[in-house]
């Protein structure tokens, strides 16, 4: 049985003798005087009497929103990437991976269009690409190196460098390699934010950084050959585009015949005849992505610039390398020492 609460209100009590306005003894004004003050005493005994209406409560405070984070595949550094976001922010996750059979791509943009997560994070190439064509969201992207290529920045949609911090990789670079004069740097088209970061950050350390675009790995194999007598290194940056297994595996043998200093994307090329190596942190890519999304909880828009850089870097300096090249490793640097 539902139970049911009555309000209580005040109960007129009579007027005590004292209270009450003395009876006139004749004439009709005067009685009409004293039946104004007896109503008057009424009503001001019902208006003590009232109960104080009970103060509003405070509306509820409204949760955070949570996120969503979209996967291109399950490779080692775009989960390492969605790890690291699990573990820094406490509001839900929606965790969706697109995979290879691209045919599903679309089903999962409409379950991601659907939910009710007002930001997604998009990492890798794929993703991001499947995120451009959401509405209503605010898109942060990361691992994504042709951004400019493929026009992903809106006011929107922007995100998180796929490069190690430039100036900490140049500076480590000529430490180890003081006489190092003249560096560079072959990519495909549309690389104008890095580069501008990459000049910025080469004339910072007295080093000339000569760019040159081409069109395809075989292009960039040539062009690199025809630039060895103008050069002193070379900075190879993750250009899939114009870079193969096969090309890769080409420029180091040209470098180590030729005895140039060789900087590459990864560890891994350290054991091709790479002399220094910088790669990105998984935890300091998704600080910077948590950061844009803390920055936009309440803007329409993605804000800040269109790409953020990253911080860390992490860097490995090949022994033998060094030693071939009569560089000798700094006191400050030993603790990148790699033997590959």
């Amino acid at each position: 049985m539902r139970e049911v609460q009555f309000k209580s209100f005040g109960i007129i009590e009579p007027l005590s003798t004292s209270q009450r306005p003395a009876l006139p003894s004749n004439g009709t004004g005067r009685w009409a005087v004293w039946i104004s003050a007896v109503l008057f005493a009424v009503l001001a005994g019902c208006a003590t009497s009232q109960p104080k209406p009970a103060p509003a409560k405070p509306a509820p405070a409204k949760p955070a929103p949570g996120i969503a984070v979209l996967l291109s595949d399950r490779s080692p550094a775009i989960v390492g990437v969605q790890r690291e976001i699990v573990k820094r922010y406490p509001q839900p996750i929606e965790t969706y991976v697109l995979g290879e059979n691209e045919s599903l791509h679309r089903d999962v943009q409409k379950t991601i269009q659907s939910s009710d997560q007002p930001v997604v994070v998009a990492i890798g190439l794929p993703a991001a690409r499947v995120a451009r064509s959401l509405t209503g969201k605010k898109v942060i992207f990361c691992q994504v190196f042709t951004y400019e290529d493929e026009e992903l920045v809106t006011a929107w949609m922007k995100g998180v460098s796929a490069i190690a911090p430039v100036r900490e990789q140049f500076r480590t670079w000529k430490k180890l390699s003081p006489k190092l004069n003249t560096v560079g740097v072959i990519t495909g088209k549309g690389m104008r934010g890095l580069m501008a970061e990459a000049q910025a950050a080469a004339k910072e350390n007295r080093i000339k950084l000569i760019h040159v675009e081409v069109s395809s790995d075989k292009e960039y194999l040539y062009t690199y050959k025809r630039l060895t007598q103008q050069i002193q290194g070379l900075w190879v940056v993750p250009d899939h585009r114009v870079l193969s297994l096969n090309v890769i595996r080409d420029i180091m043998a040209h470098s180590v015949k030729e005895g140039k200093d060789v900087a590459v994307f990864t560890q891994e090329l350290l054991s091709l005849g790479g002399l220094i190596s910088a790669e990105t942190s998984v935890a300091d890519i998704a600080e910077q992505v948590l950061t844009r999304v803390r920055e936009s909880e309440q803007s329409i828009d993605v804000t800040g610039a269109p790409i953020v850089p990253l911080t860390k870097a992490v860097i490995k300096i090949n022994t033998v390398m060094a030693q071939r090249l009569n560089l000798r490793i700094a006191k400050s640097l030993q603790r990148m020492a790699y033997a590959p």
